[in-house]
């Protein structure tokens, strides 16, 4: 739909996408709805009244957020029944991916309330774009889990997968996040970015190691994307033990490269692995 600035908007929820870091990262579009919505709604009114005030925006702000209950989504859905049209913004990117919204649209739908959405900034498809990782299958499971115990249900989830994962995390919860990993799919190589289209953007690919070494050294700031490709992890350990017994049987009888193709089928795993595997072996011994 098409408005001009001194239009009335009709009633309705209004999603709106809000920049990830840069505030220059906003749609005229999205400009345009707030400056003609009756009322926004908002995770913190201090975040948002930041954006409003760069574009010289004055509206009435109201919390909605985690916390919000089915009265908050019943007081909202009152209002656009009386005409009024609602704004809905996170304190960055589009709201509803990681954050609160999807009851509040769900309610709208059941009450044929109109719905729209006005597309911007999203750290996950940041993220990704510069990953560098295979773009083709996503699988995006937001901030894991707090219990041990659905965090594992998680992790064995992604081992069934073959696509490029993407989590969000805290810099307070990172090395915690990174120890797990580990634990469950090894010193595999992962990315992390972080500031994203701010100044001290970062975009570093590493092995989990590497990683936790550094946020020892010095703790990373901000909320963090953490995106790994599951074909990387090993999805059968490996018996160490075995492997250097079939490596010596076959050293002196056959090529490296045959020797990688037949531990490759016997153990099911890539063949990069095994090499890798098979030089630390040989460089060991």
């Amino acid at each position: 739909m098409e408005f001009n600035l001194e239009d009335n908007l009709p009633a309705g929820l209004y999603i709106i996408s809000t920049p990830i870091g840069n505030l220059e990262d906003i749609s005229l579009r999205a400009l345009r709805i707030l400056k003609c919505l009756d009322k926004i709604y908002c995770e913190d009114t201090r975040v948002t009244k930041k954006l409003l005030t760069r574009y010289n925006i004055n509206k009435s702000l109201s919390k909605y957020n985690d916390f919000s209950n089915e009265k908050s989504r019943k007081n909202i859905i009152g209002e656009i029944e009386n005409n009024s049209s609602i704004g809905l913004l996170s304190d960055a990117g589009t709201p509803l991916i990681s954050d609160p919204g999807y009851k509040l649209v769900r309610d709208c739908m059941d009450q044929n309330i109109p719905v729209n959405v006005i597309p911007g900034p999203s750290a996950l498809v940041s993220s990704v774009v510069l990953s560098g990782l295979p773009s083709n299958k996503i699988y995006f499971t937001g901030f894991l889990p707090v219990t041990n115990s659905k965090r594992k249900l998680e992790f064995e989830k992604i081992k069934s997968l073959d696509a490029t994962i993407v989590i969000f995390e805290t810099a307070k919860k990172l090395n915690k996040t990174l120890l797990d990993l580990k634990q469950y799919f090894g010193n595999i190589k992962i990315v992390i970015t972080r500031e994203i289209t701010k100044i001290h953007e970062e975009v570093i690919a590493q092995e989990i190691d590497i990683f936790i070494k550094k946020i020892c050294e010095k703790p990373f700031k901000g909320e963090i994307v953490l995106l790994f490709n599951s074909s990387d992890i090993i999805k059968n350990p490996i018996n160490m033990i075995e492997l250097e017994d079939d490596r010596k049987k076959l050293i002196n009888d056959l090529p490296v490269k045959e020797i990688t193709n037949i531990i490759h089928m016997k153990y099911d795993v890539s063949k990069k692995t095994v090499y890798d595997i098979y030089l630390k072996l040989k460089n060991n011994s």
